[in-house]
C-alpha cells in the first residue's frame, strides 16, 4: 500500500540465497507476478556493514518500505556498503552477465530485492498480492578467470513545467516538491535539489527544460561493457557519450526513441575504456503533455515534474556495467 495517499509502494525485502564459499554471479532473472504492478525491481546486495540493519529492518518477514536505494547505511554511503547488482523493468529478460564476466558474491552476504509497485495500475481501489521470483545462477570464485563486474549510475536532474493551458496548485515547483516528500519521503525533495546542485543549476531557482543533462568527470579506469536507459512515462530519448564536445568523443548508447515496456541493457560490440579525468555526459528528452494522454497520469493532478521515485515523477539515469581493471 502506498504512503499518504500516494500511488507508488517501494519495499525492500531481505533475502539469503545461501551462498556457501565466495561466488561469481553469472545470470540474475526477476520474474514479476504482476505485472501490471511492477515498475521496476533492483537487486542490491548486503555486505557485512548492513546486514544487521537489514535483519532488524525485516523483522516482520514483510519487508519495510525504501524509497531510493535500499534505506541501509547512510544516506551517503548506501550505494557502497549495498550496492545495486541487477535490475529488472519492463521489456527486460534474464540478466545474463557477457561472456568471461560476472558479479562478485561473497559467503555469507545476503541480498535486498527493492520492488516499485505501481498502484496506479489497481482497479477499482483493489490492490493485488505479488509474490514475484528471482533465479541466480553463480560459480565458485576460486579458480575461476571471469572479470568482475560493477554498475555506475549517471543520474540528470529533472525539471518539466506544466505544459502552456495547463494549470493547478501542485504546478508550482516548491508545492509539487512538498508533494513528492509527503509521498515518497523527504529525501526524494533532497535528492532532486542535489542533482540540481551537482549538475551546475541553481538548486533553488532551477530553469524549467524538456532536456535534462549532467557531466560527470570519472576519477577511475572504467572498461564498459554495457548500458542501459531508465526513465518513466514521460521519457522521449536518452543518450550517454563519453568526452562530449572532443575529437576522441565516442557514443556509449543512444536511445531516440525511448520505449518504457523495453528498458533492456544494450551490450556493447567492443568494450570503451574510460580512463581518470574523462567526462561521461547522459542527456534525456521528455514531453510533459503525455501526462494529459496516458491512461495512468491523466486522471492525476498537474504537477511540475522533478526527479522522483513514483510513477508519475521522472528520471534521466543512465546505468553503466564495466570492469575497474
Amino acid at each position: 500500500s502506498a504512503p499518504n495517499k500516494g500511488t507508488d509502494d517501494y519495499r525492500c525485502f531481505l533475502l539469503d540465497p545461501k551462498v556457501n564459499v565466495d561466488s561469481i554471479i553469472r545470470s540474475i532473472e526477476f520474474i514479476p507476478q504482476r505485472k501490471d504492478y511492477v515498475h521496476h525491481a533492483i537487486i542490491f546486495r548486503v555486505t557485512e556493514a548492513d546486514i544487521a540493519e537489514a535483519i532488524i529492518n525485516d523483522k516482520s518477514g514483510n519487508g519495510w518500505p525504501c524509497f531510493g536505494g535500499t534505506s541501509l547505511g547512510g544516506m551517503m554511503s548506501t550505494f557502497i556498503t549495498s550496492p545495486w547488482i541487477s535490475s529488472w523493468a519492463p521489456g527486460v529478460g534474464k540478466d545474463i552477465a557477457p561472456k568471461g564476466y560476472g558479479i562478485p558474491f561473497k559467503k555469507g552476504e545476503r541480498f535486498v530485492l527493492q520492488v516499485h509497485y505501481n498502484l496506479l495500475a489497481a482497479t477499482d481501489g483493489k490492490i493485488e498480492t505479488d509474490q514475484s521470483t528471482i533465479r541466480m545462477e553463480a560459480v565458485p570464485a576460486k579458480g575461476s578467470k571471469i572479470k568482475q563486474l560493477q554498475l555506475e549510475l549517471f543520474a540528470a536532474p529533472v525539471e518539466l513545467a506544466c505544459p502552456p493551458g495547463i494549470t493547478g496548485p501542485l504546478c508550482d515547483r516548491r508545492q509539487s516538491l512538498m508533494d513528492l516528500a509527503s509521498r515518497t519521503g523527504a529525501s526524494s525533495a533532497i535528492q532532486a535539489t542535489a542533482l540540481n546542485a551537482i549538475c551546475g543549476q541553481n538548486p533553488n531557482r532551477p530553469t524549467p527544460s524538456l532536456t535534462s543533462r549532467c557531466d560527470r568527470v570519472m576519477g577511475k579506469y572504467f572498461s564498459i561493457v554495457a548500458a542501459g536507459p531508465h526513465m518513466h512515462l514521460l521519457g522521449r530519448s536518452l543518450k550517454m557519450t563519453l568526452n562530449p564536445g572532443r575529437e576522441d568523443a565516442k557514443v556509449i548508447i543512444d536511445v531516440p526513441n525511448y520505449n518504457f515496456d523495453d528498458q533492456s541493457a544494450i551490450f556493447l560490440k567492443t568494450p570503451i575504456a574510460v580512463n581518470p579525468g574523462d567526462t561521461i555526459r547522459v542527456e534525456c528528452t521528455f514531453d510533459p503533455t503525455l501526462r494529459q494522454k496516458i491512461p495512468q497520469l491523466k486522471s492525476l493532478e498537474p504537477r511540475y515534474v522533478t526527479w522522483g521515485e513514483g510513477s508519475s515523477d521522472e528520471m534521466c539515469l543512465g546505468v553503466l556495467s564495466g570492469t575497474t581493471f
